[in-house]
């Protein structure tokens, strides 16, 4: 049995191996190479209850030959889920895997989040995505390049240092381009105090930012537009669509791509007041009572990647709740089940609610505003 493909091979409806495949079609450079560990594998490693010989074996050889083509990084593990209803269901990720014994641990973890999650449902594909891992350090970074809804030809590129995934728990920076005409529109240069950096085989540390960069425009002028050159080729093939990028002194890497469509808005308008539950470990949902109608997920949980708490929240809590969600709608892609279990999302940027704090929450037009009463 082959379970190991190439990624130009593979016929899935996985959204992030699609992505990944468009990205190559349109011309943008991804880590590589890319290997895909296909659904097969995780369906006899379920009616065994462990990876075969033949799978390890097939691991072990794919991880090889990523580390070889690139033997500066280590190999990303990722999760390649199609779940029916689920638009982008959540999972465990790796960092850094440099040792084969563990990317074997990395495997079993991606199984056995999409089987604790029952994301194993009829019609789904449990994968694994493999490829080279870039990680940006200093002066280096990463983020992402949304489109801009109320104008097509405007595109928002959000920088950080560190993993681009920084941008979803921390201040950054923001670039509004004009990607038709090349043409830097507007900058937001927030004071970045923090961002997020892969240290070892298995996660992320919060790092302080210099002083000296703290105030200063991180991404420079020549590159942003440089990423909507980019976004504009890719644009015009497949319309609009999210990008991951990291810059490295090669140059930048595209990482991650998913389809970006407005939400459908609310027929009505909601105003609440009540007590806000900040939700900072899995313990803290089972503070969560009927009458608790607003939640905060701190930002530590995006930082350390914690998607079984998302997850678990988005399943267990039966009535629908109002979520206070760092970052912004371009940013906070993972929260993204939340809504999909009918939730409502309102996302807070960077502050911060705790516990008994009460708050009054105006949303109109899906447009929110959210008080802290005395």
């Amino acid at each position: 049995m082959q379970y190991i493909q190439d990624l130009i091979a593979v016929k899935s409806k996985c959204d992030r191996i699609k992505g990944l495949q468009k990205m190559i079609s349109g011309g943008l450079t991804i880590p590589s190479p890319v290997k895909i560990l296909t659904p097969q594998a995780f369906l006899d490693y379920k009616k065994s209850g462990s990876l075969s010989t033949e799978l390890v074996k097939q691991i072990k050889s794919a991880f090889k030959e990523i580390r070889m083509c690139n033997p500066s990084r280590g190999v990303y593990a990722g999760r390649a889920y199609f779940v029916p209803g689920l638009n982008q269901p959540p999972g465990p990720r790796s960092s850094s895997v440099t040792d084969d014994n563990v990317i074997i641990g990395e495997v079993e973890k991606l199984f056995e989040f999409a089987k604790k999650n029952e994301f194993d449902v009829k019609g789904s594909e449990i994968g694994v995505i493999f490829y080279p891992f870039i990680n940006p350090t200093m002066p280096f970074g990463g983020g992402c390049v949304t489109p801009v809804l109320n104008n097509k030809q405007h595109c928002l590129i959000e920088y950080i240092f560190g993993n681009d995934e920084g941008v979803q728990s921390f201040p950054h920076d923001s670039y509004l381009v004009d990607f038709s005409k090349a043409k830097i529109i507007k900058k937001q240069i927030d004071k970045k105090t923090e961002y997020l950096q892969a240290t070892t085989q298995f996660g992320y540390e919060t790092q302080v930012v210099p002083d000296e960069y703290r105030n200063k425009q991180l991404l420079n002028d020549e590159n942003i537009i440089g990423i909507s050159k980019q976004y504009n080729t890719f644009f015009n093939t497949f319309g609009s669509h999210r990008l991951e990028f990291a810059l490295q002194k090669e140059g930048v890497f595209f990482r991650e791509c998913t389809p970006f469509q407005e939400v459908a808005r609310s027929s009505q308008d909601l105003h609440i007041t009540g007590e806000v539950v900040a939700i900072k470990k899995t313990k803290d949902i089972q503070k969560i009572l009927r009458k608790h109608n607003i939640l905060f997920i701190d930002p530590t949980i995006i930082q350390k990647r914690n998607m079984d708490l998302l997850t678990g929240l988005a399943f267990s809590v039966k009535h629908k709740k109002i979520i206070l969600y760092p970052g912004t709608a371009s940013t906070a892609h993972a929260a993204t089940i939340l809504r999909e279990r009918g939730h409502t999302l309102v996302f807070v940027g960077n502050q911060k609610y705790q516990t008994g704090q009460r708050v009054k929450i105006d949303i109109v037009n899906a447009d929110f505003k959210v008080e802290v009463l005395p």
